[in-house]
């Protein structure tokens, strides 16, 4: 696309069938699309991000990388592994107070030897210009990664996870009728969108929100949308058709696709439903593959709804994109041992 990348994921992920799981659900057929096994620091979807966003740090020349998120944040372990393997200095600004234990992502986080800031009662993603300003006072030169890594750039890495999966699709003859994911800062879903667009993929790409606030991602997804589209336009002198089809469909036809659903979020972020639960369980006991109760159960379970539901046929088939998340799980014991 024009844009340095430095290899950081293992791809393409694996495109599997899911057949006891799908057999349980009582249809339709279920493809698991594994980016839990992009291979960095034990994997998930902030690796194809990170790809380009790191690509670009090298190029400004950065020694200190800078990122956000919350405590158990899968985003800011991935960050720092990558800043790790190419020499670099990570600062994760992390939610809240210190817990004062160690677990989960925050443990590899402290593994990593990243430089944990935690922001109290501030927003940890309002603090970063103010650490980006302090590490600059000090010398180093910093780069600043987003939320999620949900930038224009960032979301440009899953328009090429739509291109794999449209190639394995055909590959195996099957034509999907839906691709289920989680979204929290949506630039996977704006990826996603935009390459479905781009690589004529069959299905539609249904999102689950994470967290509250579904009119605001909605709205963050067709602003990524419009930034990346004019980011390539930038960058890219000869268009080849992917790319045409995508510039031709233009920001109304794309914002039209946006389709995030809220009915999975419960309380709250990284607050574990029962619905969740269950179908990290359901997964877990009829395939081996282990999900999380913050990002990836709550979409999984609107899978599971939808299936129980008869929205799809047993002759339909669909995607569930597994963006990673499993080390969060051993901060979350007591709601998975129930």
């Amino acid at each position: 696309m024009g844009f340095r990348r430095v290899r950081l994921a293992e791809t393409p992920t694996p495109f599997e069938e899911a057949p006891r799981f799908s057999k349980v659900l009582g249809g339709p057929t279920v493809f698991l699309k594994r980016d839990d096994a992009t291979g960095l620091a034990l994997g998930g979807n902030k690796a194809r991000k990170l790809e380009l966003l790191m690509g670009e740090m090298l190029e400004q020349g950065a020694d200190t990388v800078i990122t956000c998120g919350g405590p158990q944040s899968n985003h800011a372990r991935m960050t720092a592994a990558a800043a790790r393997k190419l020499g670099v200095h990570p600062v994760l600004v992390l939610d809240g107070d210190d817990p004062g234990t160690r677990q989960g992502n925050l443990l590899l986080d402290h593994l990593l030897g990243a430089e944990i800031i935690f922001s109290g009662s501030r927003s940890a993603c309002d603090l970063l210009d103010e650490v980006r300003d302090k590490v600059a006072s000090q010398g180093r030169k910093p780069y600043v990664v987003p939320l999620g890594g949900s930038s224009p750039l960032g979301a440009l890495a899953y328009m090429e996870c739509v291109e794999e999966i449209v190639a394995e699709s055909k590959a195996l003859g099957v034509s999907p009728k839906a691709l289920y994911v989680a979204s929290g800062s949506v630039g996977t879903l704006a990826g996603l969108i935009m390459g479905k667009v781009a690589f004529e993929a069959p299905f539609s790409v249904r999102g689950f929100a994470v967290s509250p606030g579904v009119e605001a991602k909605t709205e963050r997804t067709v602003e990524l949308m419009k930034e990346s589209i004019s980011l390539l336009r930038s960058r890219v002198s000869h268009p080849g058709p992917d790319l045409c089809r995508l510039f031709d469909y233009g920001l109304e036809g794309l914002s039209a696709l946006v389709n995030i659903d809220g009915s999975e979020v419960g309380e709250g972020y990284a607050i574990p439903t029962e619905a969740g639960l269950e179908a990290i369980r359901l997964l877990a006991r009829n395939e081996g593959v282990l999900t999380d109760p913050v990002y990836t159960a709550k979409a999984l379970a609107g899978l599971v709804r939808d299936a129980r539901a008869g929205v799809y046929s047993k002759d339909d088939s669909v995607i569930f994109l597994h963006t990673g998340g499993v080390p969060s799980d051993f901060a979350f014991v007591e709601a998975l041992s129930r």
